[in-house]
Parts: structure tokens; C-alpha cells; sequence
């Protein structure tokens, strides 16, 4: 299947936006285009965006499916190496209201991603995330009061 110019136009419309979720979902052992780039290559292998109705709303969703694997499959790696961490290094190279964002689970961060820094409707965020839009509504939530709960201990 030919893969022409019009793919590449779709991919330069909306490639800042995936990759500005992908820099908020994806492990920080990952590269955020890295993440892109899988979506993309895994999608077009299959079919040209253009025959997607909402190829924008397709990707988001392979990129946070994608996102999970590769957490899951970094979850015993990354637990032994935050063990072997000094936790003062950790502090030093991000700041703190972006580790407390980390602490987030991926979902939860892409849910407030979409809804407060893209200005998504919960309805839509629950669909790229697959879920209901109770369950997205549920999930905003416990990612502010855990922000929330953050920035009262950092202040004590």
C-alpha cells in the first residue's frame, strides 16, 4: 500500500500534539518521538491514515496502549533501579512538582494532560484512553488531590 504525501501532511498536522502526549505518558526511560514514531510505524504498516476516521484520535490511543506495554514491561527494571538510586540525585535532576507528576500513573497523567493543558472534553480524554468518561472523571481526580497532598507535605 502506497504510503504518499497525504499520510505525510496528516503526520506534520498533528505530530506536536501526539508528541506533547506522549512526553506526558510515556516512561522516562522512553523518548516521547520514540513513542511517536512506534504508533505511526505500527499503524501505517496496517493502513494510510487517511482510511482512519479520526486518525488523530487513533494514534493517541495506540500511543497510551503502547505507553502501558512499555511500562509494564520497564516495572521490574525501573523498581530496582529506584532502589539502587540515591533519592537526593533523583530531586536534584527534575524539579519537584515535576517528580510528583511522575509518581502519577500514566493514565491518570494523561487524563489531566488532556483535559487541563489540551482543554479535551472528559467524554473525549475516556475514549482515547478507553475507558468511561466516569472513569476518566475519577481518574482527574485522584491525580489533583494527589498533586494536592504533594504540595502540603513539600510545604510543611
Amino acid at each position: 500500500m502506497d504510503r504518499g504525501p497525504d499520510d505525510a501532511a496528516l503526520v506534520q498536522t498533528f505530530y506536536e500534539g501526539w508528541r506533547r502526549l506522549a512526553a506526558v505518558i510515556a516512561p522516562l526511560e522512553v523518548e516521547p518521538d520514540d513513542l511517536v514514531q512506534e504508533a505511526l510505524a505500527r499503524t501505517l504498516q496496517k493502513r494510510s491514515l487517511f482510511e482512519l476516521d479520526d486518525p488523530d484520535r487513533y494514534i493517541r490511543v495506540v500511543m497510551v496502549r503502547l505507553a502501558a506495554n512499555e511500562r509494564r514491561h520497564l516495572g521490574v527494571t525501573r523498581r530496582w533501579r529506584q532502589q539502587q538510586r540515591d533519592t537526593s540525585s533523583v530531586r536534584d535532576a527534575y524539579p519537584s512538582d515535576v517528580a510528583d507528576l511522575c509518581r502519577l500513573s500514566p493514565k491518570v497523567r494523561a487524563v489531566l494532560f488532556l483535559v487541563e493543558v489540551e482543554g479535551w472534553q472528559f467524554a473525549e480524554a475516556a475514549a482515547v484512553l478507553g475507558c468511561s468518561e466516569e472513569a476518566a472523571r475519577a481518574r482527574a481526580a485522584r491525580g489533583r488531590h494527589e498533586l494536592r497532598r504533594a504540595l502540603i507535605v513539600e510545604e510543611r
